[in-house]
């Protein structure tokens, strides 16, 4: 019996050259990972600065303790690519590895300096986290003192607890300096996708007498105030400030939005106000309850700011109690947490409306309900009120509040 001959194929040669790419990449990582692993101190440091670099993170250290899951960094500095203004260094940091992953990030006494203006710092981090995506998605933890401005005159320094998972989610507890002077706890959260959540004065967004959102998703950039119903007593007490005896028991609630920078804003940043203060009217004679009528006065205001903060310039304020209404423009000077307020309103009552709440004042029943109708429909003209406003809130009640008015009154 014939023997078939073996037909099954001969397996492929590898050429030499594919063997030596093959070798080298294999002995390449293995010699990465015991220099991290074992100590091989140049090697190991030039994986973590290219580690760094490739996330858009320029490091320096002055010493690193490598081992196999975890590498300590010692007198640690970073500056961001393409960020201006930032710096940042910490004595210790700890890097959790999973192979050659960073897995976690440690760290103690992290101090982050910040220039101003705030506008400008912002938008160049967005930009990096855009040009960046997931360069910091590691689950992290932080003692941190965030100093806004100059060291030796910070503009605003946080200082607290920084708390991350993976991905964009984060959480700050802590607390805020504002030149000098601490405003008590700072809360905040984020999650990369929807405006930044802070709030001042409570532990919970929820208890907090000042809330704040931050977005950072719209060009310019837009932040939002909102002061929840308050006693104005309660403001006045957290500043040590006395209120008019017409405003004790008063409550105020409202909003302040700020768009901050773009490229018309010229240095300055524009924003709108609007207030409703419950349980307080102007101080007005009684013959104009009729006008002032009510319990409650609406505030509101468009302005622009300088970004310290320091002048606010008001194009248009406005007073509205019942008919009564006020319009003009103001100054606001800021001193520390006080500021010296100057404001000029103008407005202007019809007579009609004017003579029968003259009326109203003196004269009640029917009689009154019939001179009423007589002054509405006989009395032409106008009324022009101005009223002048000089106030240092350090000495609210001393602030000089004069009245001017006009009649214009006459007969149809």
């Amino acid at each position: 019996m014939d023997t078939l001959p073996d037909t099954a194929p001969e397996p492929p040669k590898k050429s030499p050259r594919g063997r030596r790419i093959v070798a080298f990449v294999l002995v390449l990582s293995a010699v990465v990972g015991l220099g991290v692993g074992l100590g091989h101190r140049p090697l190991a440091r030039w994986w973590i600065e290219k580690e760094a670099r490739a996330r858009g993170i320029e490091l320096t250290f002055e010493d690193f303790s490598p081992k196999w899951g975890r590498v300590v960094l010692r007198g640690a500095k970073a500056k961001l690519e393409g960020v201006a203004g930032f710096a940042a260094e910490s004595p210790w940091i700890a890097v959790d590895l999973d192979g050659l992953s960073p897995t976690r990030i440690d760290a103690r006494n992290v101090e982050v300096t910040l220039a101003l203006p705030l506008d400008e710092r912002l938008e160049a981090l967005d930009a990096w986290s855009q040009a960046h995506p997931g360069a910091l998605d590691l689950p992290t933890t932080a003692n941190v003192t965030v100093t806004w401005g100059a060291k030796a005159s910070p503009f605003l320094v946080l200082a607290g607890q920084v708390t991350k998972a993976r991905g964009s989610e984060g959480a700050f507890e802590g607390t805020v300096v504002f030149e000098g002077t601490n405003l008590g706890l700072l809360g905040a959260r984020w999650n990369g996708k929807d405006p930044a959540s802070i709030w001042l004065g409570a532990k919970t967004a929820e208890a907090a007498p000042l809330r704040l959102a931050l977005d950072t998703t719209t060009k310019p950039m837009r932040l939002t105030a909102t002061l929840p119903p308050t006693k104005v007593d309660d403001l006045a007490r957290a500043r040590s400030l006395s209120v008019p005896a017409d405003l004790r028991g008063a409550l105020v609630e409202g909003t302040v939005v700020v768009t901050l920078g773009g490229p018309e804003a010229k240095g300055m940043y524009a924003g709108t106000a609007s207030f409703e203060v419950k349980g307080w009217v102007p101080p007005h004679p009684k013959e104009l309850d009729g006008i002032v009528f009510g319990s409650k006065t609406k505030l509101g205001a468009t302005f622009e700011l300088t970004p310290n903060l320091t002048d606010v310039r008001i194009t248009k304020a406005t007073v509205d109690a019942g008919a009564f209404k006020l319009a003009g423009p103001g100054t606001v000077k800021r001193e520390g947490l006080s500021a010296r307020i100057k404001m000029t309103l103008d407005g202007a009552v019809p007579c009609s409306e004017l003579g029968a709440s003259v009326i109203g004042a003196h004269a009640n029943g029917l009689l009154g309900d019939l001179l009423k109708g007589v002054a509405r429909v006989g009395l032409g003209g106008s009324v022009n009120v101005r009223v002048t406003v000089d106030a240092d809130t350090r000495k609210i009640d001393r602030a000089t509040v004069d009245q001017a008015v006009t009649v214009g009154c006459g007969l149809r």
